[in-house]
This record gives structure tokens, C-alpha cells and sequence, in this order.
């Protein structure tokens, strides 16, 4: 299958999150990838758009702000993602800085976890690996990794960080209602990010849809042909548009390069026209 001429990411994260790359390199990289836009959607962060807009002049590639939010429904965490927003929004920023802090705080108590099972771990390593961007568990666990005390990143989530293990520490979260909320009140639009499965639960696509979702990410490196052919399904069935990107971090956990998964760039057009309806 031939690849459209234009065709864009629009799920990657940069070190302002948990990201390895500044949104310049994933700018440039992207444009050699043969992209006509690309979005950064850190988690819980807006603090690399300003240099991704700038890296966007710089590389003649199309960057659309974005960002990456976690909710809870049913006591399942799913992701949302925010396009077009308007990144100089007080309230999305300053929901940006409360979330910032608290995985500041969360980070703090793995740590002093980790180090009562006897790793020889410190929260200046971890502050001083995520640098400018927020803290998160894929940072601790690089560390990690880079002491020997796992062979990969997965196992330290397996081992340590992931839901009850021994250095689980449970983080704030805002409720879906909240999420969606704030995207839609910053000027943009709210997209479901790699539901997987779930798409398949009738009362989970309810209670996005009354949320006020516009939208569902549809090719995504953890989608089964399976899964993409429902989420067309349903996305066709109430008139949401599809996204898709490579979900890109870092070399090392690596499931798809910058560009390895792409949406055609008529999906950028719709998602300026929901903006502009919002």
C-alpha cells in the first residue's frame, strides 16, 4: 500500500515529558521522515510548545500544539489528547502546574521506596534525567535500567513501578469530565488516545461520547489490524474523527520511529474545523 503524499504524527513526546529528544530534534527528525505535521503531546505539560513552534519555522514542518492527559473511568486509566489548544490558556496552564507538582511529590515516595528495597536510587538522578520536563515512572525507570537493577524498561514496571508492585505509589488524576473540559475550553479538540480493547465496551464509548470527545486515535504502534478495524467502526458510527501517531519516547522503548505510524494529513484539516465549531 502506497503512502500518501502528505502525512503527519500526531502523538510523540519530547523531553518535557518522558520523552529522550527536544521538540526540535523530533521537528527535524520528522521533516526527514517525509512529514507535513507533527504534534507534541507531552504528558500533563505544555512546556515544549513554545519550541516546538519555533522548531516548526525552523524545519518548515506543520506542528500542532498538543498535549497528553490521563483520566480515570470504571478504575481503568485511559489517556486523552488535546489538539489545537490554545497554549497561553490560564486554566489549562495552570492545570498544567498543579499536575506538575504532584508527580513531582509522587516521584519523591518511589524513590523512597525504591531505596527501602535496597536500590541505590536518589531523586536528584531522576530530577536531573527529566531536566526542563515533568517527572514521570518511565524516568525512574530509566535510571533503573541504567544502574543494572533491570534488563529493560518493561520490568521495571513488572518489578517495581507498575499498579500494586512494591513501588507503586498512586498519582492524581483528573476525571474524564475534567480533562475534556479543560481541552474544549482552551479552544481544542479531544481525542481518545489508543483505546485498544476497550473500544469494544459499549459503556466506556457512552461515557467518552458524553464527555464530549471529537475524536479517537486509531493507528497507534499497540493497535491489532483488529482493533484499528473497530475503532473505524465506531468512529464512522458517530462521526468522530481519526487520528493516529507513533506514541514515540525514546529509542529503548521504541515501537515505532518518528513517522513509523502516520494519518493522512486531511485528519489536521478536520481537526481545524472541529477547533473552529468548539
Amino acid at each position: 500500500m502506497n503512502r500518501p503524499e502528505k502525512v503527519c504524527d500526531l502523538h510523540l513526546h519530547s523531553f518535557y515529558s518522558d520523552g529522550s529528544l527536544s521538540p526540535t530534534e523530533i521537528a527535524s527528525r520528522g521533516k526527514k521522515a517525509g512529514l507535513a505535521a507533527i504534534s507534541i503531546t507531552d504528558h500533563d505539560t505544555l512546556a515544549g510548545q513554545n519550541e516546538a513552534l519555533q522548531a516548526a519555522k525552523d524545519h518548515t514542518v506543520e506542528v500542532l500544539p498538543g498535549i497528553e492527559f490521563s483520566v480515570m473511568i470504571d478504575k481503568k486509566e485511559i489517556h486523552i489528547l488535546g489538539y489545537l489548544i490554545d497554549i497561553s490558556n490560564r486554566e489549562i496552564t495552570g492545570c498544567c502546574d498543579g499536575l506538575e507538582e504532584a508527580r513531582r511529590e509522587r516521584a519523591v515516595r518511589i524513590v523512597e521506596k525504591l531505596r527501602g528495597l535496597g536500590l541505590d536510587i536518589s531523586m536528584d538522578e531522576v530530577s536531573a534525567l527529566s531536566g526542563l520536563g515533568t517527572i514521570g515512572r518511565l524516568h525512574i525507570a530509566r535510571i533503573l535500567l541504567s544502574g543494572g537493577y533491570i534488563s529493560n524498561i518493561q520490568e521495571a514496571f513488572i518489578k517495581y513501578l507498575g499498579d500494586g508492585k512494591a513501588a507503586f505509589v498512586p498519582r492524581k488524576i483528573l476525571s474524564l469530565t475534567d480533562a475534556t473540559g479543560v481541552i474544549r475550553r482552551a479552544g481544542g479538540v479531544a481525542v481518545w488516545a489508543h483505546p485498544g480493547s476497550a473500544i469494544r465496551s459499549t459503556g466506556m464509548i457512552r461515557k467518552i461520547l458524553d464527555a464530549g470527545i471529537s475524536g479517537i486515535e486509531a493507528y497507534h504502534p499497540n493497535h491489532t489490524p483488529d482493533i484499528t478495524r473497530d475503532i473505524l467502526a465506531t468512529s464512522e458510527k458517530y462521526d468522530l474523527v481519526c487520528t493516529g501517531g507513533s506514541d514515540f519516547h525514546f529509542t529503548e522503548a521504541m515501537k515505532a520511529d518518528i513517522g513509523g505510524v502516520y494519518i493522512e494529513y486531511g485528519v489536521v484539516a478536520r481537526l481545524k474545523e472541529l477547533a473552529g465549531d468548539i
